[in-house]
Parts: structure tokens; C-alpha cells; sequence
């Protein structure tokens, strides 16, 4: 019997809430020109070169919002596990995953390139169990806000953090390692100097997000590097992306 080769996972997670009330599939499945947001995060995922499959996961009811969205080549696994921890080592366990990336899907702006950074230093780094960008005088900043980026834990790693206990807190995984990091192995990626603004914000959590969103979609064109949006967002010409 085949083995199924070992992969590198975008996960997408419908079920976490946002502040502790709202499950992120209410986001997920509002449009933006025409798409959901699930949608377009999916598509940007598809750009990057180093990962191999997506996946989307969540309870019945986030699940059941999928019907309004097209998946494209994004796999729908459900999960009955409660916290966001859990149901990512159980799709790594599926997937024969290395690696899972997690995703917030209410960015239609994901940067292929950022995520394609992310997985190299990982493959290069097999012994880590977590990989996350980080601003070294900013360690307050909010990467979730940006929206740009997202970070990826080992299947070690997510063992780990089973094994030690911390599975049955309801935080989303990046935020569970960011207060655990003494019990974990982690990498830190300096984020690239034009992205270091906290003004900077590319999530769509209010309704002034989709306002700016369409603004920043009429303004690059077909060109949504992260260095055109950021330039666009600073109001100023772009300059040589710097660790």
C-alpha cells in the first residue's frame, strides 16, 4: 500500500471565534468584489510554491456555511475536537503533515511569497516546533491585525503541546505558542521593515475595512505583492524589501 508523502498544510480553522464571541466563518463568508473571503484567501494560498494542500476544518455549523462558497482545490475536513489546537494535530495526523500553517481567513490580501518564506525556514529547521514572524523592538505587534502573513507550527510541535496539557485552551494556535513559548521550540522571522507599521492593517474585521479594502484593490491593479500594498497603504514610493 502507497504511503501518502509527507506535506506542508494550509489550515484554515472556520470555527475559532473573534474576541471570544464570533466564529470566524461569519467573516469568512462575506464579499469582497464579487468573492467570499474564504475565497480569496483560498486563491492566495494556491500561489505559493511551497505548499502542498488546504485544508478548511471547523464544527458542523461553520461547515455548513461552506455550501455558499466554492472551495477550488481547498479540502473540507470537519472536526468534532473543541479547541484550536486540537482539531490542527488531528488534521496533521490526517494529512500527513509536517507542517500546518494557520490561516485566518479574513484577509483577502495573503501574500504568497511571505507564506513561501515561512515554509522554507521551517524545512530548513525540521527541529522547531513553531515558525512565526515577529518584530524584534515591537513584540506587541499585532500580526493578526496585518493580515498579510500567516505562521505554521510542526506536527512535533503540535504533539507537544497535547502532551504538555495546553491543548484544552481555546486560544488560536499562534497566540497559544506566544504564551508558551518557554515550552516550546520556536523561530522567529524578523517581518520585513515596509510591513513594522502599526497603521498598517490589512484584515477586514469593520465595515471601514471593506472601505479601504476596495481602495487598496482599485489602486495596485493586478499586483498584490505585499511590497505594492504596502507602499500603497505608507502613501509612498516602494522601497528594496529588508529583513
Amino acid at each position: 500500500m502507497a504511503t501518502i508523502p509527507r506535506q506542508s498544510v494550509a489550515l484554515i480553522d472556520l470555527a475559532i471565534t473573534v474576541d471570544g464571541t464570533r466564529p470566524r466563518w461569519e467573516t469568512a463568508m462575506r464579499r469582497l468584489d464579487g468573492l467570499t473571503l474564504l475565497e480569496w484567501s483560498i486563491r492566495r494560498l494556491a500561489e505559493a510554491t511551497l505548499l502542498d494542500s488546504i485544508v478548511i476544518t471547523g464544527l458542523d455549523d461553520s461547515h455548513c456555511a461552506l455550501a455558499r462558497a466554492s472551495l477550488c482545490h481547498a479540502k473540507s475536513v470537519p472536526s468534532s475536537l473543541p479547541t484550536p489546537s486540537q482539531r490542527a494535530a488531528e488534521i496533521a495526523v490526517k494529512m500527513n503533515a509536517d507542517w500546518v500553517l494557520h490561516v485566518h481567513p479574513g484577509c483577502p490580501f495573503m501574500d504568497p511569497a511571505l507564506i513561501d518564506s515561512l515554509i522554507s525556514r521551517g524545512l530548513a529547521h525540521p527541529e522547531v516546533d513553531f515558525v512565526g514572524f515577529s518584530v524584534p523592538a515591537a513584540p506587541n505587534f499585532s500580526l493578526q491585525r496585518l493580515g498579510l502573513v500567516a505562521e505554521m507550527s510542526s506536527a512535533r510541535g503540535l504533539t507537544k503541546i497535547l502532551e504538555e496539557g495546553l491543548s484544552n485552551d481555546p486560544l488560536d494556535v499562534p497566540q497559544l505558542v506566544r504564551l508558551n513559548q518557554s515550552d516550546l521550540r520556536c523561530l522567529w522571522i524578523p517581518l520585513p521593515q515596509q510591513l513594522r507599521n502599526d497603521s498598517l492593517q490589512f484584515a477586514m474585521e469593520t465595515e471601514d475595512d471593506w472601505e479601504r479594502a476596495g481602495t487598496y484593490m482599485e489602486m495596485v491593479g493586478d499586483d498584490f505583492s505585499w511590497q505594492r500594498l504596502a507602499a500603497v497603504a505608507n502613501h509612498r514610493p516602494m522601497q528594496p524589501a529588508r529583513d
